[in-house]
């Protein structure tokens, strides 16, 4: 049939027949791309995307340890797992991650089923500062293949991810050595990491302090603090399951500038208050470990860090090397221990470094 002779009916049918054949080839590709780690997961195959690949990760990959937590756990070493406790690891995280994204991560991996062992950093934001919104994209957290359209035919899929992995898988090969940087970005064992990107010493931490509204180079509501710290306590902990597994809680080692800022602001004893608020809950837990690091002589050290909160990667190796060691491990009862090694540092750091009072005025 002469095509000057189709009917429109017939046109629009063809032209129907041809999206849906264009589409079906759309899917079937990202299927089998699967650049999210969505339907299974490589390592050192794709770049991996903090917010994309990760929940495909949990899900799909093989471990039996998994961490969760924001930037202060991104820059664990996962072979300082497998040397100092002889466990297989892997990393969920999110910078600024909030109460609502660690209790979707746990449950991924509980419902995952690979792991045994459970590690959470609890950042002061989760026990004190208003919850955010959950990040990670629904379709790619949950198992409804209904709503993977979005995966299928999403512009970040096609846009942003297929084009760099299929130029990564061709440069592979092609015998192409690519700069490091482009190895680590596909690493499972590197995902989130970012100490590469800075420096470290008290001078720059100084110079964040007093240049920015919360004294770090990135901008965290963290001075966004609930009404009720107790009742944001009490929410936290009904989203999350700790009775599956080992469970591993820990407080992270910000600076002793953190908590001085803390301090001057008038939030550090509802701090102290909703944590030890929080911790006496976990004694309902025989399953629960809880390390507490904030305390530590080496928080006066301002070398230790970028900025009041972000430490070095040797601090990361120090907290693994406690996780075997049992050093800096406490029962509930004994966090009040830590507020008055807190206080104490406040003072160590201010004898150190009298400008500090200064630096905001």
């Amino acid at each position: 049939m002469n095509n000057k002779n189709l009917s429109s009916a017939q046109w629009l049918r063809r032209f129907l027949a041809l999206v849906l054949a264009v589409l079906a080839i759309l899917a079937v590709l990202v299927y089998i791309i699967d650049p999210y780690y969505h339907y299974r997961a490589y390592d050192h195959k794709y770049k991996i995307d903090k917010i994309f690949s990760v929940p495909g990760v949990v899900k799909n990959y093989d471990y039996d340890t998994i961490i969760i937590g924001s930037s202060m756990t991104q820059n664990f070493d996962m072979d300082s797992f497998r040397r100092e406790l002889g466990q297989n690891p892997v990393k969920a995280t999110l910078g600024g991650i909030d109460t609502p994204e660690v209790a979707a991560l746990l449950k991924l991996a509980q419902d995952a089923g690979h792991a045994e062992n459970y590690y959470l950093c609890i950042d002061e934001t989760m026990l004190f500062g208003d919850e955010g919104e959950q990040r990670f994209p629904e379709y790619l957290m949950d198992n409804n293949p209904f709503n993977d359209y979005r995966y299928f035919w999403g512009y970040e899929a096609w846009m942003r991810f297929i084009p760099l992995d299929l130029a990564l898988l061709a440069a592979d090969k092609l015998g192409i050595a690519l700069p490091q940087r482009f190895q680590d970005a596909r690493s499972v064992d590197k995902m989130g990491e970012w100490a590469y990107r800075y420096s470290f010493g008290k001078e720059q931490v100084l110079d964040a302090y007093a240049n920015s509204a919360n004294g770090e180079g990135i901008q965290l509501d963290e001075n966004a603090a609930v009404e009720d710290p107790i009742a944001q306590c009490d929410k936290f902990l009904s989203s999350i399951d700790l009775s599956q597994g080992n469970v591993v809680l820990y407080f992270p080692p910000y600076s002793a500038l953190m908590w001085y800022k803390m301090q001057q602001e008038g939030r550090l004893d509802n701090y102290f208050a909703a944590k030890r608020y929080f911790t006496a809950q976990l004694s309902a837990y025989d399953n629960v470990t809880i390390y507490d690091f904030q305390g530590a002589d080496f928080t006066t050290d301002l070398d230790n860090y970028k900025d009041v909160r972000h430490h070095s990667p040797e601090i990361n190796d120090f907290i693994v090397h406690c996780f075997a060691t049992g050093e800096y491990r406490i029962a509930p009862e004994q966090v009040v221990e830590t507020e008055a090694r807190i206080l104490q540092n406040i003072e160590t750091l201010l004898a150190e470094n009298p400008e500090i009072p200064t630096l905001r005025n």
